[in-house]
């Protein structure tokens, strides 16, 4: 049996819409058996979704190495929650093309693996960080992806609400216009700018503000009751700053470590105010990616 870890991921960071993205530390554990036939079955999955991911993750792995690759069970376990905008079909793609990869006789290559799951996924963020680990850039570039990975201080934590409710990306996506203003473009590249050169350089502080005003969250606001509120509570309990993690429904706050147990109360307690029971967690950052275990 082959195991792989992945780590759960939050992207956008508000403004680096389908680019930016970080590991966070909750992770799923993707668990794939080889079979003696060509058959894939996902004992214990609630219904035929993750089965049907797993084929048409073995069907372009097949494609592109031009190889067989056998049949396989798959099961996932692990604390990256389904469609909260934690990456957790991320998890998955990741973990069973890392499988495929094993299966058909190839050292790991990452750079492979966010490629391929990219391609599944229709964006490159999540993956990336998952696979790679830390805080990444991704950008298509021709028929290609140009990856880069930069480590994220321990100093620097993510702080969580998890309503109960789900956000579909689909859904997410569908809310959006088809084009913005001239003023929003200018902001969010701006914006996306900084964030990745003050990250890139430990410049924590500095990033305070930036995360405000992403064109994106505006529509999906709507999504997702208590986002506003929450960001203000987070800002004045010590949050860097706070972002709709992915297209919702998890809310994250970027927070020194020293401040990040006021910050989650805050989240709680704003949440609370509303009606809505959201989980709250300090998520450390992973610097990993994608392991074998």
């Amino acid at each position: 049996m082959l195991q792989f870890r992945v780590p759960a991921s939050t992207t956008n960071l508000g403004h680096g819409f389908d680019c930016l993205g970080m590991a966070l530390s909750a992770a799923n554990t993707i668990s794939v058996a080889p079979s003696a036939d060509d058959l894939i079955t996902a004992p214990g999955a609630p219904d035929d979704g993750l089965g049907r991911m797993a084929s048409a993750i073995r069907d372009a792995c097949i494609a592109r190495w031009q190889v067989r690759i056998p049949g396989f069970s798959v099961r996932v376990t692990g604390d990256v929650p389904l469609a909260r905008g934690m990456g957790s079909s991320s998890t998955v793609v990741l973990g069973v093309a890392a499988a495929c990869q094993r299966f058909a006789g190839r050292s790991l290559d990452k750079h492979e693996l966010v490629e391929i799951a990219a391609a599944q996924e229709g964006h490159p963020d999540n993956v990336a960080a998952s696979c790679l680990g830390g805080f990444t850039i991704a950008a298509a570039v021709g028929n290609t992806l140009r990856l880069h990975k930069i480590s994220v201080p321990n100093h620097l934590v993510a702080v969580v609400a998890i309503p109960p409710y789900e956000v579909k990306t689909s859904d997410a996506r569908r809310i959006l216009p088809q084009q913005f203003t001239r003023a929003e473009g200018v902001r969010s590249l701006q914006r996306t700018a900084l964030i990745t050169a003050l990250l890139s350089n430990g410049a924590i502080d500095q990033l305070s503000g930036l995360f405000d005003d992403a064109w994106h969250e505006h529509y999906r606001a709507s999504l997702n009751p208590g986002l506003i509120a929450a960001r203000t509570a987070a800002q004045s309990a010590g949050a860097i700053g706070t972002i709709l993690s992915g297209s919702g429904s998890t809310v994250l706050s970027f927070s020194h470590r020293d401040h990040a147990h006021a910050v989650k109360q805050a989240m709680h307690d704003s949440y609370h105010a509303v009606g809505i029971d959201a989980a709250t967690r300090i998520l450390p950052f992973d610097n990993d990616g994608l392991t074998a275990v």
